[in-house]
């Protein structure tokens, strides 16, 4: 057999060989890819836990990484907010020293151990008006909620929830834009600069003033939504 005919078929064996690389490769990137997609439509922190176990190298796991966490925070402090006690917030705060609800959650920590179940993240509701000698309620003397018309510009930012897309914080907006008045006349903020490593979407909304900004994070709180005042300086 001659040295030509020898290099043909080397090199046709090569170029199958390579091919058949080539396809594996493309395979596995495929089932990868379907893997990753089943992870979202679960979208649970174990679904996405299997993902990394799984495929430890893919380009898809620091995405994986930070939609799982945020998804355990979140579960987290759902159970901490239903409980509302010291231990739920404790425990909360063990597990997340760094999480979203973390300063929220020192917040209401500090508050019940000051007596006032509801939390310090907010103002407290005003007082029920006095009844008159009729019997009938007294107005008061100020409405409990802000005045929205014409609102000035914004300097104080309070923050509504922090979600793992834009799409997320913006259907969050959308629904509660329309179960509490005093968000009728604003525009969201959606904040997506890392925090802590993680990239989350911060929902959060301008008001003109501190005071305003209290006024509204306390009609959110008493009607069950989040609102997280700005740190004191």
């Amino acid at each position: 057999m001659s040295n030509r005919l020898l290099h043909t078929r080397a090199f046709r064996s090569g170029r199958i060989l390579l091919t058949a690389v080539a396809i594996a490769l493309l395979a596995a990137c495929a089932k990868r890819e379907e893997a990753w997609q089943e992870a979202v439509r679960t979208d649970t922190p174990d679904a996405y836990e299997r993902f990394l176990e799984r495929n430890p190298g893919s380009p898809r796991a620091a995405e994986a990484r930070t939609r799982r966490d945020a998804l355990i925070d979140e579960r987290d402090w759902s159970v901490a907010k239903r409980k509302n006690s010291a231990e739920a917030y404790v425990a909360y705060l063990e597990a997340h020293a760094d999480g979203i609800w973390s300063e929220l959650a020192k917040r209401r920590l500090d508050a019940l151990k000051l007596g006032d179940p509801k939390g310090s993240d907010a103002t407290k509701a005003p007082p029920v008006p006095a009844r008159t000698s009729s019997g009938a309620s007294a107005a008061p003397a100020t409405s409990a909620a802000p005045v929205l018309s014409a609102a000035p510009a914004a300097t104080v930012y309070v923050q509504l929830g922090a979600f793992s897309s834009a799409a997320s914080a913006k259907k969050s907006w959308t629904r509660l834009q329309r179960s509490f008045a005093e968000l009728q006349s604003r525009k969201p903020t959606i904040d997506e600069s890392p925090i802590r490593g993680s990239k989350l979407y911060r929902l959060r909304v301008g008001l003109a003033s501190l005071e305003e900004a209290s006024l509204v994070c306390a009609a959110l709180t008493r009607g069950g939504a989040e609102c997280l005042l700005p740190e004191s300086r």
